[in-house]
C-alpha cells in the first residue's frame, strides 16, 4: 500500500527537512516498517548520508 509520512530532521542536523515522503509499505499498522521505509526513501533520494536516528517520523496516513 502507498503511504504518505511526514517526516522531520532531528535538530542539529547540517540540512534540515519538514515534508512529506510517499512509500510502499506492507504493514501499515507497524510504526517501525513505516518508519524505516520512509527513512530508506529519502536516503534513496535526497539524505543519502542521514541514518534512521536522524529522523522523525511525525505522522502517516494511507493515499487514495
Amino acid at each position: 500500500m502507498l503511504l504518505r509520512c511526514q517526516m522531520q530532521t532531528k535538530s542539529g542536523m547540517h540540512a534540515q527537512y519538514d515534508g512529506d515522503v510517499d512509500v510502499r509499505c506492507h504493514n501499515d499498522d507497524d510504526w517501525n516498517d513505516v518508519f524505516y521505509a520512509a527513512v530508506r526513501e529519502l536516503r534513496r533520494t535526497a539524505f543519502p548520508d542521514y541514518n534512521a536516528l536522524m529522523w522523525t517520523l511525525v505522522s502517516y496516513g494511507r493515499i487514495g
